[in-house]
C-alpha cells in the first residue's frame, strides 16, 4: 500500500491511517481469495458504483449521479443516453446489487465504520 495516499485517505476520514491500512489489507485479501477460488464477486464502492466479476469477466455500473458529478449532467444525457454499451454501465443508486448480477448471490464486503 501506498502510504503517502493510505495517510491521505485516513485524513480524510479522520481515522487512524493503520485502521484504514487495515480495512485495505483486510478488503484484498477477501476480494483475492474469492477471486481465487472462482467466485463471483460484487464489490460496493460507496458513491462510484459496483465492481462485478463473473464467471471471470469484469464489468463496472456506475452511479448515475457519480458519472453527471464527474462528467456533467449535459455530458452524461449525450454521451451515456445516445450509447447502449454505455447505458448499460449506468445503475440508479439504491437498486439492489443482487438485481445486477447473474448469479444473483453477493458476496458484500465489510465497510469501515467511523
Amino acid at each position: 500500500l501506498d502510504p503517502l495516499r493510505t495517510f491521505a485517505v485516513a485524513a480524510v476520514l479522520g481515522l487512524p491511517r493503520c485502521r484504514v491500512e487495515g480495512a485495505l489489507q483486510a478488503t484484498m485479501s477477501l476480494l483475492s481469495r474469492c477471486l481465487g477460488t472462482g467466485e463471483d464477486v460484487a464489490l460496493v464502492l460507496r458513491d462510484i458504483g459496483v465492481l462485478l466479476v463473473e464467471q471471470r469477466e469484469v464489468r463496472m455500473r456506475f452511479y448515475h449521479d457519480f458519472l453527471g458529478a464527474v462528467s456533467g449532467k449535459e455530458n452524461l444525457e449525450k454521451g451515456v443516453f445516445k450509447t447502449r454499451e454505455l447505458l448499460d454501465m449506468v445503475v440508479p443508486r439504491g437498486v439492489p446489487v443482487a438485481a445486477l448480477t447473474s448469479f444473483g448471490s453477493v458476496i458484500v464486503f465489510p465497510e469501515c465504520v467511523r
